[in-house]
């Protein structure tokens, strides 16, 4: 749990600071030391805690953005449950550390794609990703880049529509019957989080925005290959 800890630590203070890498960073951690629905179910709940801490902050999230998003996503969510379901815990490890090195990689590129992606794409796959390895994302980033938003209201409708797919996605697991955690472990992460949402207001609003990013994608694309590598091992 010490690496878990750590990574929601970090996790919560890269989002905060960012708008987005809460998922990216904590879940290839808690893969290697949960089982598939377990680690599905933290994820969710820690990350809505954060949406909610972020979005109390200030009112810059623009929810008009989100209907387009969210709708596509439901049927995305209840084909996550399926995926989750069907693989056993090393596959989604595997398939972790390939979607975080894959949207680590993304983000290295010219940001002028994001104008390709349709918003009903982004939203199922957001969806997809959501209950199947919970790393909900990078779609839903690649659309809003486009959006032309400020980055205070870049990082707060990322929140809302983090918040929207954490609920959604806890709703579909619980009707599913795959939403467990252990309480105390929970708590434990939950405090951590909350001390990573301190540190990461903090450097949302006094550090230079484009070298922390870079230093962001090193971290995402590390964390990937480490999950590749313990679904290998």
């Amino acid at each position: 749990m010490i690496l878990a800890a750590l990574a929601a630590l970090v996790g919560a203070t890269v989002q905060s600071a960012t708008g987005f890498g809460f998922a990216l960073v904590l879940s290839p951690a808690l893969f290697a030391v949960m089982e598939p629905a377990e680690a599905v179910t933290v994820l969710l709940a820690l990350g809505a805690a954060l949406n909610v801490l972020v979005l109390l902050e200030r009112h810059d999230a623009r929810w008009s953005r989100l209907p387009p998003l969210i709708l596509p996503a439901l049927p995305g969510l209840a084909l996550g449950v399926v995926v989750l379901a069907a693989l056993s815990r090393e596959p989604l490890q595997i398939g972790v550390g390939v979607a975080v090195i894959a949207a680590g990689l993304w983000q290295l590129r010219d940001r002028d794609a994001a104008a390709r992606v349709p918003a009903t794409v982004a939203g199922f796959l957001s969806g997809l990703l959501t209950t199947s390895i919970s790393i909900s994302g990078p779609p839903i980033v690649l659309w809003l880049e486009a959006q032309a938003l400020r980055p205070a209201e870049f990082r707060a409708t990322l929140a809302a529509a983090f918040l929207a797919l954490n609920v959604a996605g806890w709703a579909v697991l619980g009707i599913a019957g795959d939403a467990t955690a252990d309480l105390g472990e929970l708590l434990l992460l939950l405090g951590l989080v909350l001390a990573g949402h301190a540190l990461g207001t903090f450097a949302f609003r006094r550090l230079d925005h484009e070298r922390f990013y870079k230093l962001v994608l090193v971290l995402v694309l590390v964390t990937g290959v480490a999950s590749v590598v313990a679904g290998l091992a």
